[in-house]
């Protein structure tokens, strides 16, 4: 699994990078297995205004489904950081919990039998002397 950190218009310390690294790590130490890769896109909105400015968009790309996309808005980053790799966790979670959970209803087809010559298929059903006109 590889965690790629995208910061927008803002600079990032080495040691916020790791920490945001480290926090996406650990909410999905889990579905390493299933999780192929991560990208967090972190970006300032307002500047040097403040408020609540600060964005975090994780996506994570799981195996043989669709990706993940979490949104989260706050006014510090880290614990906006947090706040989304803890949802990334749920959301992978939930997923993987209704894959395995899913079952899929076998479909119910009628007996066919393919005469010598035919193209398709004749569907036979059983029908009790009954002649059709």
């Amino acid at each position: 699994m590889k965690i790629s950190v995208r910061p927008r218009d803002m600079a990032l310390s080495a040691e916020l990078q790791k920490q945001v690294e480290r926090s996406i790590a650990f909410a999905v130490d889990r579905y390493t297995s299933c999780v192929t890769h991560i990208a967090v896109y972190l970006a300032d909105l307002n500047g040097p205004r403040g408020g609540v400015d600060k964005l975090c968009q994780i996506t994570a790309d799981v195996k043989g489904g669709l990706p993940v996309l979490i949104l989260e808005r706050g006014d510090d980053l880290l614990v906006t950081v947090n706040r989304a790799a803890k949802r990334l966790g749920y959301r992978i979670g939930r997923r993987a919990h209704r894959a395995r959970t899913t079952r899929v209803r076998p479909r119910i087809e009628p007996r066919q039998s393919l005469e010598a010559g035919a193209r398709r298929p004749v569907i036979s059903w059983p029908v009790a002397n009954k002649k059709i006109a």
